[in-house]
């Protein structure tokens, strides 16, 4: 079934319910609020138990809600894991494997249905506030092509903390001197306020906690050489103007420690601009007599590293040693990346009286499983003839027993991976001396490469591991095995 005569099923149903069902409809159906930052680690909420965090709203909703200890995307750079999150399906089935800068004439194709198009089709009032990066060089990518009745934000990014450059409503417009996470706020509380009679389902997509372009760097700091999160306002920065940073890998040869100390202090600072204006949020939530009825999903688009493995950034990590290289001559430029760092994301789920305060979920939930996860939550039924590769989560976000797989693969570029809870293997296609292998068990920060060792376990293992990785790219029909001499492994 094509996405047009989905939606058309889907509007005439709607309508044979009759306007008193609707109505009654509208009445018990929850808002749902979708906040996602944009390269944000796990490791920055205080929650998580790590050191130089300070997210004192973001552990208000943990408190009060649910918090996934082992949350991961599928794609560690930013448009695959967007994608693959409002779809459902892999970034190699969407064509979108790495990020789309404004060269690239390529979007989510407008055939994929979202499930923000879903919930549309079922009365709900959609709208996205913020980062799309799934599109721009044509109309049919755009986000009110795919289930978004209202958007202001960027098609790419924000590229600054300060004096944005938003289109509102079709219009650009530049909030001279404000701050890109408030305005995004501000536009989000304008939107709940237009909202709040009907069911609505809000993304709110922060830029924070992005660096800033260098363009915009050198704006307002025109002799720093360097990628920056500043400007940031003082109350975000003050907390660690002078706090001792702990750096995550402090051994790790050849650190640059003045410039990661720099940019880490930068970093928490442009993470707590996100933490307060998620506490702005939910005191608006409150003051309008909707918290009970709204669900508040908290993550970010990917995992982040500052200093882990030596590295700064993502997927597409960059050395952060000095003369940034990699000190033990492997790899050239950046250190292209599946760590759990670059695909573990933080997770906050509240849902007052339907997921118990203060829960943890342990097993493995993928961007994947949130597009059902979020249609059971609206009461909502999965569309029939749409490949959806995510299961229901909903169950374990409530407490309860359930047979769950914590097998996860994920992709980026010519890189493979594939995970079980106590191993994982690393497939790299352009380059068969940069293939993986950790075990997670005894090595959970994947400092010990096996894949060329010749320990009993680490060998069977590798052997298991590979044959289920060519499987699932096998079943989804990877492009990388259609060249076959690329099957070096």
């Amino acid at each position: 079934m094509n996405r047009r005569s989905f939606l058309k099923t889907i509007a005439q149903g709607a309508a044979g319910l009759g306007l008193l069902s609707c109505q009654k409809s509208a009445q018990t159906k929850p808002n749902i609020l979708f906040i996602v930052t944009d390269d944000q680690g796990p490791w920055t909420l205080s929650a998580e138990g790590y050191p130089n965090t300070h997210t004192p709203e973001i552990d208000k909703i943990v408190k009060q809600g649910a918090i996934l200890k082992n949350a991961f995307t599928v794609g560690a750079v930013c448009s695959p894991s967007r994608a693959a999150l409002i779809s459902s399906r892999y970034p190699s089935e969407l064509g979108i494997n790495n990020f789309i800068n404004t060269e690239r004439k390529i979007g989510l194709d407008p055939k994929v249905v979202t499930w923000p198009e879903v919930l549309q089709s079922h009365g709900y009032q959609t709208a996205l506030v913020g980062k799309w990066h799934l599109g721009e060089s044509h109309a049919k990518y755009l986000p009110t092509n795919h289930g978004y009745d209202r958007f202001s934000g960027f098609l790419h990014g924000g590229m600054t903390s300060k004096s944005p450059r938003v289109q509102v409503e079709g219009e650009w417009k530049v909030f001279d001197g404000e701050y890109t996470p408030d305005v995004l706020t501000d536009l989000a509380i304008d939107y709940i306020k237009e909202f709040k009679q009907k069911p609505f389902a809000l993304s709110l997509h922060y830029w924070a906690p992005h660096a800033n372009s260098r363009e915009k760097v050198s704006e307002f700091y025109p002799d720093m050489e360097d990628r920056s999160w500043l400007p940031l306002k003082e109350e975000d920065l003050s907390y660690w103007q002078d706090h001792e940073i702990r750096f995550p890998d402090p051994d790790f040869p050849n650190l640059d420690e003045k410039r990661l100390t720099r940019m880490m202090r930068e970093y928490y600072a442009s993470v707590h601009s996100v933490d307060r204006n998620v506490g702005r949020i939910m005191r608006f939530l409150d003051e309008q007599d909707l918290a009970d009825n709204t669900i508040v999903l908290f993550t970010s688009d990917h995992g982040y590293m500052m200093g882990h493995h030596g590295l700064w950034h993502k997927g597409n990590g960059r050395w952060v040693t000095k003369g940034e290289k990699d000190p033990y001559g492997i790899y050239e430029g950046n250190r292209k990346n599946l760590y759990d760092l670059s695909i573990r994301v933080p997770f906050v789920v509240r849902w007052p009286g339907k997921i118990p305060a203060g829960l943890e979920v342990d097993e493995n939930i993928s961007f994947l499983d949130w597009y059902p996860t979020i249609l059971a939550m609206a009461g909502t039924k999965q569309p029939s003839g749409v490949k959806i590769h995510g299961k229901n989560a909903l169950p374990l976000l409530q407490g309860k027993d359930m047979e769950w797989n914590n097998d996860l693969y994920a992709e980026y570029l010519s890189l493979r991976t594939f995970r079980t809870p106590d191993w994982k293997i690393v497939i790299d296609f352009e380059d068969e001396t940069k293939n993986e292998l950790y075990h997670l068990a005894e090595d959970p920060g994947e400092t010990e490469n096996l894949f060329g060792s010749d320990r009993p376990d680490a060998v069977k293992k590798k052997a298991e591991l590979k044959a289920q990785l060519l499987a699932k790219m096998k079943e989804i029909d990877d492009p990388l095995l259609q060249d076959q001499s690329n099957i070096h492994i």
